[in-house]
């Protein structure tokens, strides 16, 4: 029986690099295997996925039916799928025999838990943490959003289309950053 997996890591835990390490690694085996992603948020990336998968799609049905003579299914950003998704996969595991291997976050830039993330923490047989450092050396735990270079808790879970980066943080760090952000509302200047 295959299983489920779920990697999970912070922004810059180099998780779409061993996707792309263990799809190879299959290939060179010539074993059948490919990458998907979210529409989501890879809309454009077409090119760097070999499926996007509709935020309402039945990923079941659609492996079932296109894509069932395949070893292993990665999914990238899997913390963005329903969780409703989340369950089609284990059941393509179990009922299809394809190991499925999802790569995402646990957390938002709030600390708040991802539908897909969440159900993965629950049902996925295998779960590990794929470690990132803080800029201070310790393990970072959180993530930090910048829109234009400045750090803000504020705004949609998932936003797209403006000058957005994410920053890895240990929980120290983390509620520094936290307090100041706090500190710069109270005063009107953000």
């Amino acid at each position: 029986m295959s299983r489920l997996c779920f990697l999970y890591g912070t922004v810059h835990a180099r998780k779409t690099k061993s996707a792309y390490a263990i799809r190879n690694r299959f290939l060179k085996y010539h074993l059948s295997t490919m990458i998907m992603a979210p529409t989501t948020t890879h809309q454009d990336d077409i090119s760097n996925y070999d499926y996007l998968i509709g935020k309402e799609e039945n990923i079941f049905l659609t492996i079932k039916r296109q894509f069932s003579h395949m070893k292993l299914i990665i999914i990238d950003d899997a913390h963005l799928l329903s969780e409703v998704q989340v369950d089609q996969l284990l059941q393509v595991a179990i009922s299809q025999n394809i190991a499925i291997i999802c790569f995402g976050l646990r957390t938002d830039f709030r600390t708040s838990e991802f539908p897909g993330a969440k159900r993965l923490l629950e049902i996925a047989q295998v779960v590990k943490e794929i470690p990132t450092k803080c800029t201070c050396g310790n393990k970072a735990l959180f993530n930090v959003r910048k829109e234009n270079g400045k750090t803000t808790f504020s705004g949609t879970q998932i936003k797209t289309g403006q000058i957005i980066t994410y920053e890895a943080l240990c929980p120290k760090c983390y509620y520094h950053k936290v307090m100041q952000y706090k500190k710069l509302k109270e005063s009107g200047i953000l």
